[in-house]
C-alpha cells in the first residue's frame, strides 16, 4: 500500500505524477479558499479511518486522509457505474478536486458566468457573475473517476456498501476515526435516533434533458420567480443540460413533478420524463448544531452531514470539499476538537450574508432582492458565497438600498439573529463527547490555522 511521501515535512515539492491529476494538489497546496494543509504534521500511517457516504464531502475527506497516511476505507451504498446524482451538478470551484478538467473525467463545460435572472411579474431584470473556475460537471462521472484515482492510491474504496445504523457504534471499535459523509440527516444522527436535530432544508428535483441551449451556452442560468426557492438551466453543450427547481421546506408544492414540469414549460426549457428525475434534500446552513459536527469519541461529520450548504442558494459542494479537507488537516496536527470552531468561523460570514438575503424571497421582495444583485453584480460567483467581504462592502455603498432592506421589520430581525449567531437550527445540551462552542468562538472567521496563502 502506497504512502504520501515525506509526511512529517509536509507536501513534498515533486508534482502528482498520477495519470489524469492536475500538476499540484489542492488539499496538500491549497486551492479556492481552503489555504492548503500547514507542514509539520506527523505520519499517520499507525491510523485507520472509515468513510461513510462516497460522494463529493467523502470522496474529499477520503483523499485529504489518505494524503496524511491514514488507512483508509470509503465505504458508497451504490455502484460508481450505475449511481445517479441527485443535484444540480455545477461545480463553482473546480480547483478543490484533484482531476484534470476534461470532459473524460466529468467537466465537459467549463462556465464562463453565472447568470441571475429576477422575474418580478412582467419584469425581468438579469446580472451576472464571472466564474473563474466553474463547470458545469457530469457529476456522477466525476465520482466515479475519483474513485477510480483513490482506490490507485491505495483506499480501500467499497462500492454497494451500506452501513446499517445498527452497525455504526462498531465502526468507532474498528478504527480511529469516523467520518460521516452521508447527507442530511447523517448516519450518526439515525443511529443516535436524533433524526430532528437538522433544522431548514431545501427539496430539488432535476434532469438532464436534450434541447437547443446554444444562446446560453456556456454560461448557466438561475432563475427567481416569486416563490421561495429558485429554478436552474445549467448547459453541459449547445445540447444538453442539467435543468431543475427548488424550494424551502415551508413553501413545497403538492406535487413535485407537475410543479418542475410548469418550470421547464414557462422558461422554453425540454420536460424529462418523470422516471429522469433525481429529488434530494439539501441542507441550508448552519442546519445543525455545530457542536454535534465533532464527537470527542472519533466522529466526523462532513459536508451535508454537516448541515453546511448555503442558506440562500442550497449550493453546498465547494463548502462540502472544503469541511473535509479542513477535518484532514485538524486530523494531521492532533487538532479534531477544534473542527465545529473552526468550521463555523471560516463559514460564518457567508451565512450572515446569505441569511439576510433569503429574507427578501420569505418576505415576497423581489424588488429588494434585484437591488441586492445589482449592487453585487459583476463579482466572481464562488467569492459571493466564500468570501463576501467585497459583497457587503458594495451594499454598504448602497446607503437607500440598506435604508430600504432595514426598513422591513423582518429583515431587521434577520440582521440582528445573524450577527448574534442566533441560528434556526435546534439547539441540544452537548454530552460529555461533544464539543462546546460559545458565541464568541463561532464568531471568528478564521482561516485553518491562521493566515492564507
Amino acid at each position: 500500500m502506497s504512502r504520501p511521501s515525506s509526511p512529517a515535512t509536509g507536501p513534498s515539492s515533486e508534482p502528482d505524477a498520477t495519470p489524469g491529476s492536475d500538476a499540484s494538489d489542492p488539499f496538500l497546496d491549497g486551492a479556492g479558499f481552503f489555504p492548503g494543509l500547514p507542514p509539520g504534521y506527523d505520519d499517520r500511517s499507525d491510523r485507520s479511518a472509515v468513510v461513510v457516504g462516497g460522494a463529493m464531502a467523502g470522496l474529499a475527506a477520503a483523499h485529504a486522509l489518505r494524503r496524511v497516511g491514514y488507512d483508509v476505507t470509503l465505504a458508497e451504498r451504490q455502484s460508481y457505474a450505475e449511481k445517479r446524482v441527485n443535484c444540480g451538478e455545477a461545480i463553482t470551484d473546480t480547483s478543490l478536486l484533484p482531476l484534470e478538467k476534461t470532459a473524460q473525467n466529468g467537466f465537459p463545460c467549463a462556465t464562463s458566468a453565472f447568470e441571475v435572472r429576477i422575474r418580478n411579474g412582467d419584469e425581468t431584470a438579469s446580472v451576472s457573475f464571472p466564474s473563474a473556475r466553474g463547470y458545469v460537471a457530469d457529476r456522477n462521472v466525476v465520482e466515479r473517476q475519483w474513485a477510480r484515482r483513490l482506490a490507485e492510491d491505495g483506499v480501500a474504496v467499497r462500492e454497494e456498501t451500506s452501513i446499517p445504523r445498527s452497525e455504526f457504534e462498531d465502526l468507532l471499535d474498528e478504527h480511529d476515526l469516523v467520518v460521516d459523509a452521508t447527507g442530511q440527516p447523517s448516519l450518526a444522527s439515525r443511529a443516535a435516533g436524533t433524526t430532528d436535530e437538522y433544522a431548514g432544508a431545501m427539496t430539488a428535483i432535476n434532469a438532464d434533458v436534450e434541447g437547443d441551449f446554444a444562446e446560453l451556452y456556456p454560461r448557466a442560468l438561475i432563475l427567481f420567480e416569486g416563490y421561495l426557492g429558485y429554478a436552474w438551466c445549467f448547459p453541459k453543450s449547445e445540447t444538453r443540460a442539467n435543468v431543475g427547481i427548488g424550494w424551502a421546506q415551508e413553501d413545497l408544492p403538492e406535487d413535485f413533478m407537475a410543479a418542475f414540469a410548469a418550470a421547464c414549460g414557462r422558461n422554453g426549457w425540454p420536460v424529462p420524463p418523470r422516471e429522469a428525475a433525481n429529488v434530494a434534500i439539501i441542507p441550508r446552513g448552519p442546519s445543525l448544531d455545530p457542536r454535534r459536527t465533532y464527537d470527542r469519541r472519533g466522529v466526523v461529520r462532513v459536508g451535508d452531514a454537516a448541515g453546511i450548504a448555503n442558506r440562500f442558494t442550497g449550493k453546498g459542494i465547494s463548502q462540502a470539499i472544503h469541511s473535509s479537507y479542513l477535518m484532514a488537516a485538524l486530523a494531521a496536527h492532533d487538532r479534531l476538537p477544534e473542527y465545529p470552531r473552526r468550521l463555523h468561523g471560516t463559514m460564518r460570514p457567508e451565512y450572515v450574508l446569505s441569511y439576510i438575503v433569503r429574507g427578501t424571497l420569505e418576505d415576497g421582495r423581489l424588488d429588494l432582492l434585484r437591488g441586492i444583485m445589482e449592487a453585487v453584480d459583476g463579482i466572481d460567483v464562488e467569492r459571493v458565497d466564500r468570501d463576501p467581504r467585497e459583497a457587503l462592502s458594495r451594499l454598504a455603498r448602497r446607503p437607500v438600498l440598506c435604508g430600504r432592506l432595514l426598513a422591513c421589520p423582518a429583515i431587521r430581525r434577520r440582521t440582528i439573529r445573524a450577527l448574534r449567531d442566533d441560528w434556526e437550527y435546534i439547539g441540544r445540551e452537548p454530552d460529555s463527547t461533544s464539543e462546546r462552542i460559545s458565541t464568541e468562538s463561532l464568531g471568528e472567521a478564521l482561516p485553518v490555522f491562521g493566515g492564507r496563502k
